[in-house]
């Protein structure tokens, strides 16, 4: 190895560093960019998952009036099936908050 070699040795591991550096600094602001579409996408998410909720709730409701006021059900036979609608609706919620 000649001393007229090293400068060029020592250009190409610079433009070599340089490449890495760059690659490095286009990943990192990749992986910013994905972290910010992970974190809007689980909002969104969060946001359907409530829709959804509430709109099974609203249909246990409506399926409750529509059945209740179908039937010639008594009074104690209402609050049975009311108390169990309470007990399912209980269920997913502590199912949700696992």
């Amino acid at each position: 190895m000649s001393a007229t070699d090293l400068p060029s040795k020592v250009d190409s591991i610079k433009n070599k560093v340089n490449k890495i550096m760059m690659m490095h600094q286009k990943v990192k602001d990749d992986m910013f960019k994905l972290e910010a579409e992970k974190d809007e996408l689980i909002k969104t998410l969060k946001e359907r998952r409530t829709i959804i909720e509430n709109l099974e709730e609203k249909n246990k409701r409506i399926k409750l009036a529509k059945s209740l006021s179908e039937s010639n059900e008594s009074s104690l036979d209402v609050k049975l099936r009311i108390n169990e609608l309470v007990r399912e609706i209980d269920k997913c919620i502590a199912y949700l908050n696992r």
